[in-house]
Order: C-alpha cells, then structure tokens, then sequence
C-alpha cells in the first residue's frame, strides 16, 4: 500500500473564460488549459492519438472554446491509499473514489452545474471526467466517464456584475424541488437540452410551462399565455408583449401536437420558450407557494403587476 494523490479533471462543455470567477465548495477550482495541453492531457488519460481526442473534444463534446483557443475544466484532488502491482499497475480501485464521486461530484458538483444552466441561459455541462494519479511525472488514468446523451451547443457566458447574483443563487436555490409540480417542470427543462429534435426540446418546455402555469383544461392557450404575462412582465407593456408571444408559442405547439407539422418550430422560438420557462421557475420558486396559490395570486392581479421584486 502506497499513499498518492488522486486528481479529478471533468471538461466543460459550451463555456468561456467568464466562468473562471466562479468560486467552489469542497476544494473544487475551474481552470484553463491551452489547445496543446488539453489534447496532450486527453490523449495520455485515454491512451488515444491526438486526431482521435481532437474529434472527441472538437466534434463530439464541444468542450473547446473555439474564440479563446481554451479548454475549461473543474479540478480537485486528494490522498488515498493505493494498491499497485509491480508494474506500476492499480490492482483495486482506490478507496474513497466512489465516495468523492457520489458526495462531491455527483451530489455537489452536478448540482453546482445544473443550477448555473437555471440561472442564465446556455448549455453548460460536464460530458467528459477522468480520475488519474501522476506516477513518474506521467498522468494515468485509472476511471473516466462520457455522457452518451446529445448535447446542444448553445454558449454561456457570464457578466462580470452577474458573478455575485449567479454565487448567491447557488447558495440559496436548493434542488431537487421540494414542491413536485415545480420540479416536474425543472426536469422538462433539462430534457430539452438532451434532445436533437427541435420539436421535442419544444415540446418538453411547453410541458413544463403547463405544468408550471396551467389551472385546468378550459382556456389553455389564453390561461398560460395570461399567467406568464402576469408573473414575468416587468410592466403592463412587457406584459402584453409576453402574453402575445406565449400565445404564438402555444398555437405553434397546438400545431405539433395536433397537425403534425415539423417545421414551424425555429431556434428563435426555442429560445424564447426556454427563457420564459426559465424565469418562471425562478420566480416561482422565490415565493415559495404552492401551485394552486400561485394560480390564484396570478388570476387576481393584471398586467403590470408587482407580484414581487424581479432579478437585477
């Protein structure tokens, strides 16, 4: 038995620099490499040449920033005890991997992940970790995982003046969802990142606005297309350019459902609906309601309304 560190590298996907300025819990940092050292680090962790890697990091994971020449990725590290063979060899997986890969990363890292794509808008996600101890001043990996779902590639960055917001709503938006009908609605959310189709990433976010917005089955379109209005316009104005919008959305989900049509969706109109069910799970969460009092709070107030105070 040998004590050695054991480092933890999971590449980010649709990111840039900005997210540099983010600070982590439990020892974990976001660092960048330059094009050479990631695909130099790759290719020894997954024992492949280097135009393999550069098609996995390229072109199956967008996990290079292309304008930045950068690669982004959450690291840590910590000491184990190893069993190794005598050719260098790990005999048994080390102890308290699956510890730090269930506590840290999967219950705190995932999280961490999941409420950054809540907070603004992009596909910020993890396809790519790798578990390796550096042995002779050489990487080797002992455990890696990719993500086999789709991943769209929409961009996140962040403003230097959103970096406090984005901290604080870490800390103070707890998932998953106490209330089920709003997480029911969060998971919708996440499924449209993870489809190729259009229609059906359309589609899971309109569930999710029904589910977050709808009171019945009489007036749908009018109901949900209204509520949205009520709860996100910052004024009679904004309300009423969201209430029409919602209602063009919704006729063009009508128009999936029922006729068929598979062309009348663009990306414009799935990033409308994904901003609209975004902020509406935000800003429902916030007062901490139940869906029938929500429901009624939005029918008794009109356009314009304060229902409570919007983001800066």
């Amino acid at each position: 038995m040998t004590k050695k560190k054991i480092h933890f590298a999971g590449f980010l996907a649709n990111v840039d620099s900005s997210v540099l300025k983010v600070n982590l819990d439990h020892g974990f940092k976001i660092e960048a490499i330059s094009e050479d050292e990631g695909v130099g680090l790759v290719s020894v962790l997954e024992r492949l040449p280097v135009m393999a890697v550069g098609k996995k990091l390229f072109m199956d994971f967008p996990c290079f920033n292309f304008s930045e020449r950068k690669f982004l990725f959450m690291s840590n590290s910590f000491e184990t005890n190893l069993e190794m063979n005598e050719n260098g060899l790990l005999t048994t997986l080390p102890e308290g991997v699956a510890k730090f890969d269930n506590k840290l990363v999967h219950r705190y890292l995932n999280t961490v992940i999941r409420l950054v794509r809540l907070f603004k808008e992009g596909n910020i996600c993890m396809p790519l970790k790798y578990y390796y101890i550096v042995d002779q001043n050489m990487p080797k990996s002992f455990q890696r995982h990719e993500t086999g779902r789709y991943i769209s590639r929409e961009p996140f960055t962040l403003g230097s003046s959103e970096i406090p917001n984005l901290q604080r709503f870490i800390q103070d938006t707890k998932i998953p969802f106490e209330k089920s009908f709003l997480q029911l609605a969060f998971e919708n959310f996440e499924l449209s990142y993870a489809t190729q189709n259009r229609n059906l990433s359309f589609l899971s976010l309109m569930v999710s606005l029904e589910t977050l917005l709808n009171p019945g089955k009489h007036e749908i379109t009018y109901r949900i297309s209204r509520n949205t209005a009520v709860l996100l316009g910052k004024d009679v104005k904004d309300s009423r350019k969201i209430f029409r919008e919602v209602r063009e959305l919704y006729a063009k989900r009508s128009a999936i459902v029922h006729s068929g049509k598979s062309d009348i969706v663009n990306n414009e109109d799935l990033s409308k609906l994904r901003y609209y069910v975004r902020e509406s799970i935000k800003r429902i969460y916030r007062t901490g309601k139940d869906k029938n009092e929500i429901l009624n709070l939005l029918n008794s107030y009109g356009f314009g309304a304060k229902i409570m105070p919007h983001d800066k």
